[in-house]
């Protein structure tokens, strides 16, 4: 091991510096730039949707849904109960997702990241249709549709 410090003060500015003449410095000088890269590319991907991801979460929303009775109404529309049903399957950032349109023709589901959207169709069922005074929101089965492209 060398008798020179890991860290000297720079003659100039007067801060600490990593010492080019001791091997542990020396590592440091190479192995920080490369880590910070590795990080920054890290962070990026964690904050940017990909393709698979946006794949993933529209078709695991869609079993989501598909799987119980959710509350809706069927006269507005049902954008909120699809942007969170995406959402809640924990894929991708959370953030920067876009669901557009309405009950009729679907709803189209797509990022700024990506160059890929899906159309997502919802049919609504009461779960029970014979009920006198319905509720503006009741429980609805929901048959979830996917398809790539928009609607």
């Amino acid at each position: 091991m060398s008798d020179e410090s890991v860290f000297i003060r720079h003659p100039r500015t007067r801060q600490y510096v990593y010492n080019s003449r001791n091997p542990v410095g020396r590592a440091l000088i190479v192995i920080a730039p490369l880590a910070a890269v590795g990080i920054l590319y890290w962070l990026y991907g964690s904050w940017h949707w990909s393709d698979g991801e946006l794949r993933t979460a529209v078709h695991q929303a869609a079993d989501a849904l598909n799987a119980k009775p959710h509350y809706a109404s069927r006269d507005t529309p049902q954008d909120d109960l699809v942007r969170n049903a995406v959402r809640e399957t924990g894929t991708g950032p959370g953030h920067g997702l876009s669901v557009r349109g309405n009950g009729l023709a679907g709803y189209t589901i797509s990022t700024e990241d990506t160059g890929t959207v899906f159309c997502m169709r919802l049919t609504l069922t009461p779960v029970n249709p014979g009920e006198p005074y319905p509720a503006p929101l009741v429980r609805h089965h929901v048959i979830a549709t996917v398809a790539e492209g928009s609607c």
